[in-house]
């Protein structure tokens, strides 16, 4: 069996927690084993209920990455997961044939660096990385004063591997002054369709939000919505899936703008539980600032629902504007308002993109689509 090196398996790999890139990882080595990979897979943080039989994973952090106001903590957890992810995939390389080495997540236009491939760890072994991703936000200063270094340093990275993996084709657009065009594979996340699939449990006029409660996913801006919204839909419901440092701001705004009945901060929900949230609601909202894919989006759509997302970054790729949902400018409260009571008042309109959404899904999103990209990748270097 070709044998795989993933020295950033992303910074919490798990089948189970509210994690996008920990969950894409687990599911892309679920899947490759119809093709008969084998990986070692290097993680901070590993919280795995069913282990695949194809993966040997290796837990090398101590601290588990979650969004924190703190930034000290937030480059201690980087630095602690850079230094000992190396180390480990070095006594890898040593003591296990490798076939690839395959620096999947995280991977960030301008930010992400590998120092196994900085130190020419990777130059005997074809090197993949990706799927890469891009802010196309506004940054907090200390990253503002890290990009000089770290684009240094990313750009070094790129430039040895032999694939990149973008997750857009707008991050495409970005790498192709630093990587040879041909080099580049446009593959996004994917969902299984077999779990997240439409079913007859919708409950009336439920709105539904899914992802973590910082600044960046807008999720203040929904709850002002909501507040115009109830004046023509008294009995809709908003339900807030995620955890995070804006929680209390976010309980704060619920009790200025009168929303207990109406709104519910449901707090994290297991990933392999989140299917029915999605079944259960009449559409998603996800008002975010710039979110480079948004896996949410897809997941919900492959619900048969409707998506009502700000037109920046990945969804302009995944909401066909007024064919599954409907893309409005970033913190235009008075139309996200207006787009969602559309859709509650319109249950014909709100089917139909319902029937398209989960179209597209199959069509682009579908994990054995996806997983059969990511085996053309692999077997250029076998």
């Amino acid at each position: 069996m070709p044998a795989i090196l993933v020295p950033s398996a992303s910074y919490v790999l798990s089948d189970h927690l509210l994690t996008s890139e920990g969950d894409h990882c687990y599911n892309l080595f679920k899947q490759m084993r119809r093709y008969g990979y084998e990986f070692e897979a290097i993680s901070a943080y590993v919280d795995i209920r069913r282990p695949l039989d194809n993966v040997r994973t290796h837990k090398v952090g101590t601290l588990k990455a979650s969004p924190s106001p703190s930034t000290v903590r937030k480059y201690v957890t980087h630095a602690e997961f850079l230094t000992r992810s190396t180390l480990k995939a070095k006594c890898l390389l040593k003591d296990k044939k490798i076939d690839i080495i395959h620096h999947m997540l995280p991977t960030v236009y301008n930010q992400t660096f590998s120092p196994l491939a900085l130190m020419g760890k990777t130059e005997d072994h074809p090197f993949i990385m990706g799927p890469a991703s891009a802010h196309v936000y506004k940054r907090p200063v200390d990253e503002k004063l890290m990009a000089p270094f770290t684009s240094c340093l990313h750009n070094a990275t790129v430039k040895k591997t032999a694939k990149l993996i973008v997750l857009t084709e707008q991050i495409k657009k970005l790498y192709r002054n630093l990587v040879e065009e041909d080099k580049i594979d446009v593959i996004p996340f994917a969902v299984d369709t077999e779990i997240f699939k439409p079913a007859k449990l919708e409950e009336k006029d439920e709105i539904l939000f899914v992802g973590s409660l910082y600044e960046l996913k807008g999720t203040h801006h929904l709850i002002e919505a909501m507040a115009k919204v109830v004046k023509e839909r008294a009995d809709a419901k908003l339900r807030i899936l995620g955890k995070g440092p804006l929680r209390t701001t976010l309980q704060g705004m619920i009790h200025r703008l009168k929303l207990q009945k109406n709104v519910t901060l449901e707090g994290e929900v297991p990933h392999d539980r989140i299917a029915i949230y999605y079944q259960r609601c009449s559409l998603l909202c996800f008002p975010t600032q710039g979110e480079p894919f948004g896996k949410a989006m897809i997941e919900a759509m492959a619900c048969g629902k409707p998506v009502i997302a700000t037109n920046v970054g990945g969804a302009t790729e995944i909401v066909v504007d007024g064919k599954t949902g409907f893309l409005i400018p970033r913190g235009k409260v008075e139309i996200l308002a207006e787009r969602i009571i559309m859709l509650l008042k319109d249950e014909v309109l709100r089917k139909e993109m319902g029937r398209n959404s989960r179209k597209v899904v199959l069509e682009k999103y579908s994990w054995p689509k996806i997983a059969e990209k990511y085996h053309q990748v692999y077997r250029l270097f076998l």
